[in-house]
């Protein structure tokens, strides 16, 4: 008997499901195209983020290769606007630029040193003293 009643009901079931709303073939093909589309969007978009994260690596790894080849150090790579190349051109120019001038000028021991009063060394004042006999 409860055989009987399930296969009823299973029959029951089978037929409002079949009341419900079909779909004809032109309604599963926009369906299906629409999500196709949208899958292919946001494939889309990772590949684009991909491949700038991807240009951002290989500019960075290029300005090191440039840092070194100018006896510049590597963490440089940091100061420098690597966006574009030209960018990148110009950062460069400034930083080869700087160097040669700090060639040029002469070196400051203690006071009045470009960065301030580093090294704590006061060798000009101390050779001052020596020569006027004072302690």
């Amino acid at each position: 008997m409860e055989n009987m009643e399930n296969a009823n009901n299973t029959e029951n079931t089978s037929t409002e499901g079949a009341q419900e709303k079909t779909f004809t073939q032109e309604d599963v093909n926009r369906i299906v195209q629409e999500r196709l589309a949208k899958e292919k969007g946001r494939g889309s978009e990772e590949l684009n983020k991909r491949m700038a994260e991807l240009d951002m690596r290989e500019r960075k790894l290029n300005a090191v290769s440039e840092l070194r080849k100018n006896g510049l150090p590597e963490y440089l790579v940091d100061a420098l606007n690597i966006s574009t190349d030209e960018a990148f051109q110009k950062s460069m120019e400034a930083v080869i630029k700087m160097k040669g001038e700090a060639k040029t000028q002469p070196k400051v021991v203690g006071y009045g040193s470009p960065i301030g009063n580093v090294g704590g060394s006061h060798k000009t004042e101390d050779a001052t003293k020596a020569a006027m006999g004072l302690k």
